[in-house]
């Protein structure tokens, strides 16, 4: 009896197979319409101006341009977002000098952003009561001068060789914005333009070359915490830093030289101070 009962005929069971393959035909229809509007409204979305740029937008940049940078990128607001070279836009970027790297993304739907990054700048040369920033490849920007004096970087006044300047920058660029963040003036002997004359932004002044500035100049910090006071006198930051203390009217011609420990295990050493005496005049004449 239980297994009679348990037995549903083939006319009972026709309703609900019928109910179940409607269902799934309804499923693949919705799923093919669904199909076909989106590749309608793809094509028309790449036809229309819905996927034009409306917006470029520049992050990052503190002394740049935005529209320099824009145009340089060459990217054009009112066209496709999808058919303009993100790739190349980076490359053309980064030729700008003061730029060292750049990243252009799109924000969809209709912004590009273009994120940079900008090079330090390391110095600037003065020339023509205008200061030209030096960045950290070398390059000067003549655009970006200022009229006022700069405090963010030392000023470089006087230079006349280009072919010892840009021998010059590359030390430069080597010593690191921490060690150069410490020098304010930048000068050229008149006697041996190889010769540097450096005023530096605690009261030191300092006398190096400009072959081997960047490893004559790293141990700065080190050796100006050793110069006792009154600091009246140069710095020499050479091969082995000293030194040269003088003071004409306290010391009446008086030339103290003391030889500084660098931390690299040299021995301190003072020599004994020399004093010219002075010349009396007037009352043997």
């Amino acid at each position: 009896m239980a297994d009679k009962q348990n037995v549903v005929s083939v006319s009972d069971r026709i309703p609900a197979l019928k109910e179940q393959r409607k269902k799934r035909a309804n499923r693949r229809l919705i799923f093919y319409l669904s199909i076909f509007f989106i590749l309608i409204g793809i094509v028309v979305y790449f036809q229309s101006p819905l996927s034009h740029v409306q917006q470029i937008q520049v992050e990052g940049n503190y002394t740049g341009e935005t529209r320099e940078i824009i145009d340089q990128s060459a990217l054009v607001s009112g066209e496709s977002i999808w058919s303009q070279s993100l790739s190349s836009a980076k490359e053309r970027v980064e030729q700008i000098p003061y730029i060292e790297e750049a990243t252009i993304e799109r924000s969809l739907p209709t912004t590009l952003r273009i994120i940079v990054q900008e090079r330090d700048r390391t110095a600037y040369l003065h020339s023509n009561d205008q200061f030209i920033p030096v960045y950290g490849n070398g390059q000067l920007m003549d655009e970006q001068s200022l009229d006022t004096y700069p405090s963010d970087a030392p000023i470089i006044f006087n230079w006349q060789n280009e072919e010892l300047l840009e021998a010059f920058f590359v030390e430069l660029d080597k010593l690191g914005s921490g060690m150069i963040n410490h020098i304010s003036e930048i000068h050229p002997s008149d006697d041996d333009p190889t010769l540097l004359r450096l005023f530096m932004n605690d009261g030191i002044e300092v006398e190096t070359t400009i072959e081997n500035f960047a490893s004559y100049m790293a141990p700065y910090p080190t050796v100006a915490r050793q110069i006792s006071e009154p600091s009246d006198g140069i710095l020499h930051m050479k091969m082995s830093p000293y030194f040269e203390a003088f003071n004409p009217e306290e010391y009446a011609g008086e030339i103290h030289e003391e030889h500084i420990d660098t931390g690299d295990g040299g021995l301190e050493t003072e020599e004994e101070p020399v004093t010219e005496e002075p010349i009396e005049e007037g009352e043997n004449n």
